[in-house]
């Protein structure tokens, strides 16, 4: 009886060291070798460990070892090789546990842009670490990538149970919320996410376009400004200033915006290029500088022909594509305008008498003709109004003339413009005092000019 119980004792007894030995004892060697790999010392410990491989075999805790330098090298591809080994195989290791493995894992998919394989391997993380903010955060940005709202929000919402301070869930969720027009609901996540991250450009860029929506326009832009500091917000918030510019009826202010957007373009942002010149098109078009508008469009038809509306915008405008003398006199900067409206009154047989830039697009002048009647004793004075906005002038603009010469102590009054006149123009204009100039009429006086 004393035998067999002395038996059992050492029997115990063994197997207690055995299990000491294999389980909760580090082996020696790899023990220091995982300290060495912490240091960042990982090729000679891949070279050590390659020799451990040759004379005894690989063991769980080699492999895991060898895939954590291949890792902290870059050498993602081979990491996974390793990692899967560790995973498939039945033995555990002492060094690192499954968590660890397949954390390891995610970083390499990641790396190797194989996101559906790190999905698998954090669905797989979550049922061993359900709490874990980290692995519900990275899960639900990629099924947001993926086109999987519903899921997102599954696991923002989680992320948010497991860490209530998540700015980047709160952003995400704004974000989406403002996507599927939750207006509210979307103002109350971004606006959590400021208590906890204040210059967050995500949450910024959506608010302001939130208040952009709401004609808050001033809001709108102080959230843009802070956003824009951000490379990745930075040329969607300089086109969004610019909306607002132009909402606001600032459209010099809007196209300084939209000129910004463009020049922070980088190789990858195409799409927002595009939106940035088509939205700077529309803008000079309705300022009348459908000169500079033509640019625009050309640029983006040159990318993509079929964008929007460019293709029949150009086919609109196309006598004024092809004439190089309306071309020059829409584009020349204002002291050549001037000069050239100069040049304008004397082909005309004018004397000018005096001649004012009203702005940029306008001129006025007022003249006389260069050879008097005999008969008369002071020469009709005649106002002229230069105007190179590309819109169809009508009536109403015509009778506006006339009512600033008679003012002037004109008797006569031009209207000088590059777009042809409307009929309406053109018939209340007939028996008046007044000359209409527009279109081809125009065009064929600039080429005598140049050949004055």
């Amino acid at each position: 009886m004393i035998y067999f119980v002395v038996s059992g004792i050492a029997a115990l007894l063994f197997l207690f060291v055995y299990i000491f030995l294999a389980v909760f004892k580090k082996p020696k060697k790899l023990n220091k070798i995982w300290e060495a790999v912490q240091a960042g010392e990982t090729r000679d410990s891949i070279r050590e460990l390659k020799s451990i491989m040759m004379k005894q075999g690989g063991s769980v805790d080699t492999h895991f070892l060898l895939a954590e330098c291949y890792r902290r090298e870059g050498n993602f591809q081979m990491a996974v090789v390793e990692y899967r080994y560790c995973l498939n195989t039945r033995k555990k290791a002492v060094l690192a546990d499954e968590t660890m493995i397949r954390s390891g894992l995610v970083e390499c998919y990641f790396k190797l842009n194989k996101e559906d394989d790190a999905l698998a391997e954090l669905l797989e993380l979550v049922k061993v670490d359900p709490g874990n903010a980290d692995y519900l955060l990275k899960i639900a940005k990629l099924f947001y990538n993926r086109g999987n709202l519903e899921q997102a929000v599954t696991y923002f919402d989680r992320t948010l149970k497991a860490d209530p301070a998540s700015a980047e869930s709160l952003s995400h969720l704004g974000m989406i919320m403002f996507q599927a027009h939750q207006y509210k609901e979307a103002i109350v996540y971004l606006n959590r996410v400021l208590q906890f991250e204040p210059k967050d450009s995500r949450a910024h860029y959506y608010l302001g376009r939130l208040y952009r929506e709401s004609k808050d326009w001033q809001k709108a832009l102080l959230h843009f400004e802070t956003a824009q500091i951000s490379p990745e917000y930075r040329m969607r918030t300089f086109i969004q200033k610019g909306y607002c510019h132009k909402e606001m009826n600032e459209p010099e202010s809007a196209v300084e915006e939209f000129k910004k957007g463009i020049l922070s373009a980088r190789g990858r942002d195409m799409n927002l290029l595009l939106l940035a010149r088509y939205a700077l098109a529309s803008t000079y078009e309705s300022m009348g500088k459908i000169a500079e508008a033509i640019e625009q469009w050309e640029e983006i038809n040159s990318v993509n022909p079929r964008y929007r509306d460019v293709y029949q915008k150009l086919d609109q405008y196309k006598d004024l594509r092809g004439d190089d003398n309306l071309k020059d006199f829409l584009v020349c900067p204002a002291p050549h305008f001037e000069e050239l409206c100069r040049r304008i009154v004397k082909h005309l047989n004018l004397e000018t008498l005096e001649m004012k830039l009203v702005k940029a697009n306008l001129a006025t002048a007022i003249a006389v003709p260069r050879e008097a009647d005999s008969r008369t004793i002071m020469r009709q004075r005649v106002y002229l109004k230069i105007n190179r906005d590309v819109v169809n002038f009508g009536i109403s603009e015509v009778k506006q003339v006339i009512e600033e010469a008679k003012t002037l102590r004109c008797s006569r009054a031009m209207y000088i413009a590059p777009m042809s006149f409307g009929k309406d123009a053109i018939d209340f204009s007939s028996g008046r005092q007044i000359t209409l100039i527009g279109g081809k009429e125009l065009s064929r006086l600039l080429g005598g000019i140049d050949e004055m």
